[in-house]
């Protein structure tokens, strides 16, 4: 087989992968501890700064293997306003993406007893690339052979969140245009969850996601975390996209298994490793990893003239789920 028949081989194989990263939307295991990637309606609802970051890598031991590296900021700028800010490195093979997005979130008292609504909005900018450039191939000559594109596709998304002191629902579409030149569909978002307290210092915090774009399957993530006061969580999240969710030995179905801690008061840490459910079993290889590190400054950018947001985040902060007690 001559380099030519591989090469177009390669491009065929690396644009359709390009293709369906620009349908898919990132996932990260920690999405009920980070959800401002999804639904800019949860940002601003802690007291201090927190800066946050997520890392992914996948089918260790390959070359070009699937990373994606994210930091989040999140602040309170007055009782009721927050905003947020995501930055994220994703790559697979010679295809990346840089993205950027700027978060802003309004959070309304809806009456006395803790029932709150929150409205947010994402404005985003994402750098799509892909280079054959870097790949083992020599003498790539042909004029009609394309070995490097580049687009840059901004975007606005919107959120809602509704919660009490015990529980939350959102719904969010975090990218509303659909951009052409990236194949880029529409995705429509819907969370929730609850906390149970199960005694003095054991929490337990169910969640689910799911999403949902045109010509695409429903994807559907159910998790339940354990949290022990605000020093260990422990939780198990199952993924699944069409049928997995019904046929959980089937390729749509994966398995995660999430822990973390609190190092420092200041400083918690995370990790999941994930797998789809019939490959646990086989080469860790085909596993994907995932780590989770959240600093808290212990400083106020605003002084809170009222308790006007829950003193618990029910999405499954560590740091706050729990109640303080006397």
């Amino acid at each position: 087989m001559n380099k030519y028949i591989v090469l177009n081989i390669v491009l065929f194989s690396f644009l359709n992968i390009h293709q369906i990263q620009g349908q898919q939307e990132l996932n990260f295991n920690h999405y009920m501890l980070n959800s401002q990637l999804f639904n800019p309606a949860f940002v601003g609802l802690e007291e201090n700064l927190t800066i946050s970051s997520i890392s992914n890598l996948q089918w260790l031991g390959f070359e070009g293997n699937p990373e994606t590296n994210s930091i989040f900021l999140d602040a309170k700028l007055k009782n009721n306003l927050g905003i947020g800010m995501e930055l994220i490195s994703d790559k697979i093979g010679p295809t990346s993406s840089n993205f950027i997005a700027i978060n802003a979130a309004y959070h309304l008292k809806l009456n006395k007893n803790s029932h709150r609504l929150s409205l947010g909005i994402k404005l985003s900018g994402n750098d799509h690339n892909i280079s054959l450039n870097s790949m083992s191939f020599d003498d790539i000559t042909d004029p009609n052979v394309r070995t490097k594109d580049s687009y840059f596709i901004t975007n606005i998304g919107f959120g809602l969140r509704y919660y009490t002191d015990k529980l939350y629902l959102s719904f969010s579409i975090p990218y509303f245009f659909e951009p052409k030149t990236i194949n880029k569909k529409r995705h429509y978002y819907l969370s929730g969850g609850f906390k149970k307290e199960l005694n003095d210092k054991l929490l337990i915090n169910p969640n689910f996601l799911i999403k949902k774009a045109s010509n695409t399957p429903t994807s559907i993530d159910v998790s339940t975390m354990l949290f022990y006061e605000d020093l260990f969580w422990f939780g198990i999240n199952y993924g699944a996209s069409g049928n997995g969710f019904i046929s959980p030995n089937s390729s749509g179905s994966n398995l995660s298994f999430i822990s973390g801690f609190k190092l420092i008061p200041a400083l918690s840490i995370g990790y999941s490793v994930t797998s789809q459910i019939g490959n646990w079993t086989g080469s860790s290889n085909s596993r994907s990893h995932e780590i989770y590190i959240k600093f808290s400054t212990s400083k106020k950018l605003v002084k809170s003239s009222d308790e006007s947001l829950p003193e618990n985040k029910v999405n499954g902060d560590p740091n706050l789920l729990l109640k303080k007690r006397n």
